[in-house]
């Protein structure tokens, strides 16, 4: 089992239909932690506690997909939010999940990061290919961490406090139900419409990759712990409850 605790932090209006969650208080979240269950829709859950042998990540979800990371070297396991976290370097490390494990409405994915740097287009996580596509990172634009969904249906661009060099931050991005959302710290952020489905965007899927992009875009540099990817829209309760810890049945 492991837990996770959350940073809560005071929020800032940026327009009235913009509310951002800071990233700099460290206060105890009042939500109890997210259970993970065979009927939570989780299908994927990388915490990391475990060395990387033959650049293999276990799957803690009841789907037990273990990935691969994309390095050319094995990835390292260092500290993380709690216990261990898997350190990304920015040149050649990334996971790449099973593109059939996004299959339904909705799609979640959350973690915890630690970013070293940010660089302009730094990817989080990318979902598609360069028609149809999901991706979350460094807006060039605002300086901003960016949710943009788009595809044939439309585009929209979701935003939220970039997390800080150093800091540990959750995040959490959500896509369905004709809703995009981001989420920091247990704390929504904004959520627009999109008429973008995931069905959309994974017709034809070129990768699902964590610190990765579809472009040649920069790689994610920092450590990320508890990865968690889940095949439904989460509501904001339980995204507080996961930025609160996640609890894995003995």
């Amino acid at each position: 089992m492991k837990k996770t605790l959350s940073t809560i932090c005071l929020p800032l209006t940026l327009a009235a239909s913009l509310v951002l969650a800071g990233c700099g208080s460290t206060g105890a979240s009042s939500s109890s932690p997210f259970t993970l269950t065979a009927d939570s829709g989780v299908v994927g859950y990388f915490t990391f506690e475990e060395a990387i042998e033959a650049n293999e990540v276990v799957d803690h979800s009841p789907m037990e997909m273990n990935v691969y990371t994309g390095s050319l070297d094995d990835s390292v396991t260092v500290e993380g939010k709690n216990g261990n976290g898997l350190l990304f370097n920015g040149d050649d490390e990334y996971l790449t999940l099973e593109s059939t494990i996004l299959e339904k409405d909705g799609f979640t994915i959350a973690m915890w990061v630690k970013p070293t740097e940010w660089k302009d287009w730094a990817r989080v996580f990318d979902i598609g290919d360069t028609k149809e596509d999901a991706w979350c990172g460094m807006d060039f634009e605002t300086k901003m961490l960016r949710f943009d969904v788009f595809g044939a249906k439309g585009a929209i661009k979701v935003l939220a406090p970039l997390p800080q060099v150093g800091k540990w931050t959750h995040i959490a991005a959500t896509l369905g139900g004709g809703n995009a959302a981001l989420y920091v710290n247990g704390k929504l952020s904004q959520k627009l419409p999109c008429a973008v489905t995931p069905a959309d965007i994974l017709a034809n899927v070129q990768g699902i990759y964590v610190g990765r992009s579809n472009w040649a875009d920069p790689l994610f540099n920092g450590v990320m712990d508890d990865v968690l990817v889940a095949d439904r829209v989460f509501s904001a309760a339980e995204i507080a409850q996961l930025a609160a810890g996640v609890v894995i049945p003995e």
